[in-house]
């Protein structure tokens, strides 16, 4: 999830920087550097965000299926007990 989320950020901050630059009637080559230095900018943020979604998705993912595990493993203790 972490390169997902950097480049959907690193995407967004390109596009911004296009679009200010055009705007401002910047040269092509100062957009592009402009552009460059956004992506990065945007892309460390969004990677360690999306890392962090991605740890406590699977955390809670886990945490669930050891519930119904544990329910399960009742379940059938009180059926094998009342058999």
């Amino acid at each position: 999830m972490g390169r997902l989320f950097a480049a959907c950020l690193g995407c967004i901050a390109m596009l911004t920087q296009i679009g200010s630059g055009l705007l401002h009637g910047l040269e092509t080559e100062s957009i592009l550097v402009r552009c460059v230095v956004a992506l990065m900018i945007a892309a460390i943020p969004g990677w360690i965000i999306g890392q962090m979604a991605d740890a406590v998705v699977r955390e809670n993912i886990e945490a669930h299926y050891r519930r119904q595990i544990e329910q399960l493993k009742l379940q059938q203790a009180r059926e094998t007990g009342a058999a």
